[in-house]
């Protein structure tokens, strides 16, 4: 009897032992798992992806992803994990250490076939075009270049956006949008683009970074990793970044 006790015990630990050689909980547990991330629209068909690739990779995760530009973005940052925006934007953002995802640049999205044959910015002059706020960063450079090209817009429609500009475009309300590379390619077959020479001068390079006050900072550090490690870096490029 003594020695059927014995053996048994004796199982018992071997299991205890067995169990505890399962993984440990890893550390992008933290707050529940949730992940908070911050990111510039234009960047919403790359990161949708990953997102989904980042909670596979790491069971009972959970990424949740606001999108806003500019000044909206920074004003939301109160217990957030990551930000991914332009450097632009990233640089106005004290005690951070950003990672480079690439740079992109504006290109003309026009409707399927280009029904108006817009082949350069001059063409926008007389066209309804919708073009992002100058307070963001993709209205920067939409400005930058506009001028560059001496080109004055008769008819521009102001969008909080690149994704604002898209569905302006798509739904007709205009008749072509300066985008981002990225956002025109996402949307192939909804709208075709065109590039113009002075886009060259105004790319954006965009940037994630973990965030101080970060509620799940080894969460944070993992996802911004993804997007920097080569899983990341080959979604960006098929969707027309370059790496420097």
């Amino acid at each position: 009897m003594r020695r059927a006790v014995a053996v048994i015990t004796a199982l018992l630990a071997t299991a205890g032992l067995v169990v505890g050689c399962g993984k440990p909980p890893t550390p992008d547990r933290d707050n529940g798992g949730k992940i908070t991330v911050v990111a510039d629209p234009a960047l919403a068909p790359i990161l949708q992806s990953l997102e989904t690739t980042f909670e596979r990779a790491h069971p009972g995760t959970d990424v949740v992803i606001g999108y806003a530009a500019g000044k909206r973005a920074t004003s939301q940052l109160s217990a957030v994990d990551v930000l991914v925006a332009p450097a632009a934007t990233v640089a106005t953002v004290p005690k951070v250490t950003p990672k480079s995802l690439g740079r992109t640049q504006l290109v003309i999205a026009v409707g399927p076939a280009n029904p108006l044959k817009i082949a350069k910015l001059a063409d926008l002059a007389a066209v309804k075009v919708a073009v992002c706020q100058a307070a963001v960063p993709c209205g920067t450079a939409s400005q930058q270049a506009l001028s560059q090209a001496s080109v004055k817009l008769a008819k521009p429609v102001e969008v909080a956006d690149i994704k604002e500009a898209l569905d302006r475009l798509t739904l007709g309300d205009v008749d072509a949008a300066l985008v981002y590379r990225t956002d025109a390619l996402a949307a192939i077959g909804q709208v075709d683009s065109v590039d113009f020479p002075e886009a060259a001068e105004t790319a954006q390079e965009f940037q994630a970074t973990t965030l101080s006050g970060s509620p799940n900072p080894a969460g944070a550090t993992a996802f911004v990793d993804l997007l920097t490690g080569a899983e990341g870096r080959t979604q960006f490029t098929d969707l027309g970044f370059t790496q420097s």
